[in-house]
């Protein structure tokens, strides 16, 4: 049985990455006012970090259509026996409904169509996609890849430091962390996607102590099985990042990874963290 895998845009693999793996990606859409943009197709990362910082609108972000899934869903299932669909936390977006939606219309094509919700966002979505699509790749049946990407949904996370929650309060994403609202001038907020949704952890002072506790907290998982580092638009930061946890990662899988649009809408400028997949729960 040859299966595939499907993801959304939020994910933020790496482009050359998607192509090597055969993952297909249906994009979330971003906007400015009145202009409209499909995440990493006719906006960019680097071109919307430019405007979130320059453009006195604020940009809102909207989920793929169940029409556009099926029309996903269609074509692949024209060329695979199966479909594995993975996304964005259903607490976050609500992608994961579309998806739903699409499976329940397309009548007896829809039970070769399985959807996980990953409980995660950015590469914390993309690591559960790359090793059920390394599985795929391998022969494994729609059951198993399917099988394996639920019992990987647990042992990911994803810790990150933003420079102010302003974006998460105005794009409504805040959930617990809003506690932290009353402490923005004096401390970068460090957070965390818990049970899928964005909870506090800490309120460190600077950069430097952020990148400190990231690593604390990585140690506390144990053992990983993967991890990427994912950064907005600050190369520097997300390199003195990379070289703080990098001796905690096994072999040379550390990926990088930007955060895309749809994602960075919420997060803002300058944010970086670390996605990881433990080997065990």
């Amino acid at each position: 049985m040859s299966v595939c895998v499907v993801t959304d845009s939020t994910a933020d693999i790496p482009p050359e990455t998607l192509e090597e793996l055969g993952i297909h990606v249906i994009p979330l859409k971003v906007i400015f006012g009145d202009e409209e943009f499909i995440d990493g197709v006719t906006m960019q990362a680097a071109e919307f970090y430019t405007r979130l910082v320059d453009d006195d609108v604020f940009p809102t972000t909207s989920q793929p259509s169940s029409g556009e899934f099926i029309d996903v869903y269609t074509g692949l299932l024209d060329r695979f026996d199966g479909v594995v669909s993975i996304h964005i936390s259903a607490e976050l977006s609500g992608t994961l409904d579309s998806a739903i939606q699409a499976r329940g219309q397309m009548g007896d094509a829809g039970e070769a169509i399985r959807i996980v919700d990953s409980r995660s966002v950015s590469m914390g979505i993309g690591l559960v996609v790359l090793e059920a699509a390394r599985a795929a790749q391998a022969g494994r049946d729609l059951d198993s890849v399917t099988e394996l990407a639920e019992e990987l949904v647990p042992r990911t996370g994803v810790i990150f430091l933003l420079d102010t929650l302003e974006y998460l309060r105005r794009g409504g994403r805040i959930g617990p962390a809003s506690a932290f609202l009353g402490t923005l001038l004096r401390f970068r907020p460090l957070l965390q996607i818990d049970e899928g949704v964005v909870k506090p952890l800490e309120r460190p002072r600077s950069r430097r102590k952020g990148i400190e506790r990231i690593r604390a907290h990585i140690e506390s998982v144990g053992a990983l099985h993967s991890a990427a580092v994912i950064a907005a638009n600050d190369p520097v930061g997300a390199a003195d990042l990379a070289q703080a946890i990098g001796d905690l990662v096994p072999g040379d899988v550390l990926a990088m990874s930007t955060i895309g649009p749809v994602i960075g809408a919420h997060a803002g400028p300058g944010v970086i963290g670390v996605a990881y997949l433990s080997k065990s729960v």
